[in-house]
């Protein structure tokens, strides 16, 4: 059984967090979510694991080189330009030559991989999707089946009056390598615009595997908030257990907590020109800084750093750090005025 992690989105709905990153590698408690889905499908028994790139894909690999340090062995399948969810995988049927799973790469889930394959090896069916119930199914696509599991309806995000079920796809599927070289699909091509509409008219059966265990799609700020959330109050680990993700290292912030003075500073800001004021920070850096949940991370060549926090109905908070107190007003300062500044423009 292989693996493939769909990485290659742009991220566009999750900006300003992926100004500088693609969506997949925004953190989480200061680990990327890729990570988290790598150490998935490890802790599944799956360690051939392909990647799709396009969007700042030199971040992706940079980060996971061949995948050793990770207890993993990575390819690189890297789109020139967008192949949507399915183009990558049709097109890379001469790695994908026995079973293999997909993820999406903004899913943030303890899904038990081996239940989901275990089920789509009972069903014999060449593509198994996994789904879940949702309570509110609106901006999603929704499955409905019929007793056995087998699909029998898809809508990709359908009206509020079209909605006749509350299972969901999670963007995780369960697929025989046949498939690839049954329906020989070229270019851009999704599986919920293409593929299932395509197998459901040939009769080809598809089923659906609904799973109770964690799950969310993190493809807006307000879901990777919630993420961040659900991960410290501990739901990210409530259905699987504990031990179902392998912790495999986290990233660094890289900045030294040794430096003598900080400087805290108060700035106002009305919440719906913070996101203009977030890209402006991060346009301006000549290296790219951390950026995520925990707010803005800069380094500061002459030593020091500035942390920016968003302070939700308030503004931002920024901490400054250096050896001489001076310095660490004069980073909090620049950064306090720029924000006052931008808000006039």
């Amino acid at each position: 059984m292989k693996g493939v992690i769909l990485a290659g989105g742009k991220g566009t709905r999750l900006k300003p967090y992926t100004l500088t990153v693609p969506k997949p590698m925004v953190t989480i408690m200061n680990k990327p979510i890729l990570e988290y889905n790598i150490a998935l499908l490890k802790a599944n028994g799956i360690t051939s694991i392909m990647i799709t790139t396009c969007y700042k894909a030199d971040k992706i690999s940079e980060y996971f080189g061949d995948g050793s340090e990770f207890g993993v062995d990575i390819t690189y399948f890297h789109e020139d330009f967008p192949l949507g969810t399915a183009g990558g995988v049709f097109e890379s049927s001469h790695y994908l030559n026995e079973p293999f799973v997909v993820i999406s790469g903004d899913a943030f889930t303890t899904l038990s991989l081996r239940d989901a394959i275990e089920f789509h090896q009972l069903k014999g069916s060449p593509l198994t999707i996994v789904g879940k119930e949702m309570e509110d199914p609106r901006g999603y696509g929704v499955c409905k089946t019929d007793s056995e599991g087998r699909l029998i309806e898809f809508a990709e995000k359908p009206e509020s009056g079209e909605i006749n079920s509350k299972l969901v796809n999670t963007g995780i599927y369960v697929i025989q390598p046949e498939l690839l070289r049954k329906y020989p699909f070229e270019g851009n091509i999704d599986f919920s615009r293409d593929v299932f509409p395509r197998m459901i008219r040939e009769q080809d059966n598809i089923y659906v595997f609904e799973t109770e265990d964690y799950w969310r799609d993190i493809g807006n700020p307000e879901q990777y908030k919630l993420a961040r959330e659900d991960y410290l109050n501990g739901k990210m680990k409530e259905k699987a257990g504990a031990d179902s993700i392998e912790e495999v290292g986290s990233i660094k912030d890289g900045f030294e907590s040794t430096l003598k003075y900080l400087i805290r500073m108060m700035v106002a800001c009305p919440d719906h020109q913070k996101q203009q004021i977030i890209s402006k920070l991060v346009e301006e850096q000549k290296e790219a800084p951390v950026l995520n949940l925990d707010g803005i991370l800069i380094s500061h060549s002459v030593g020091g750093w500035t942390r920016i926090i968003d302070k939700p109905s308030n503004g931002f908070i920024i901490y400054s750090k250096a050896e001489r107190r001076n310095l660490a007003k004069e980073f909090a300062g620049y950064y306090f005025n720029k924000i006052k500044q931008w808000q006039r423009v």
